[in-house]
């Protein structure tokens, strides 16, 4: 039987932080680079499942760039898959 505990894990904790913070992680990154790949900016010491690391691609390029894209500050191809700085950056 399996027990669940009431404490987040350190993985669903450290998921909710990338999750949180990738536009500014994406806008950190690209105050140092004029292109950066469109992947999720994750830190040497945090660790994800497959599935978190999947939801945190999906929630980067279907929420977060396009709303940085639509304010302008980034410009993101899906086709050749970099963001680079936008015209409000």
């Amino acid at each position: 039987m399996m027990v669940m505990s009431g404490q987040p894990s350190e993985s669903n904790e450290q998921f909710e932080t990338a999750l949180r913070e990738q536009k500014g992680r994406v806008i950190c990154a690209l105050s140092e680079d004029v292109t950066i790949p469109a992947t999720p900016i994750l830190w040497d010491d945090e660790t994800l499942s497959c599935e978190e690391y999947v939801t945190l691609v999906y929630e980067l390029h279907h929420v977060h760039l396009p709303e940085l894209r639509a304010d302008g500050v980034v410009e993101f191809d899906r086709h050749s898959d970099e963001v680079k700085r936008g015209e409000r950056f």
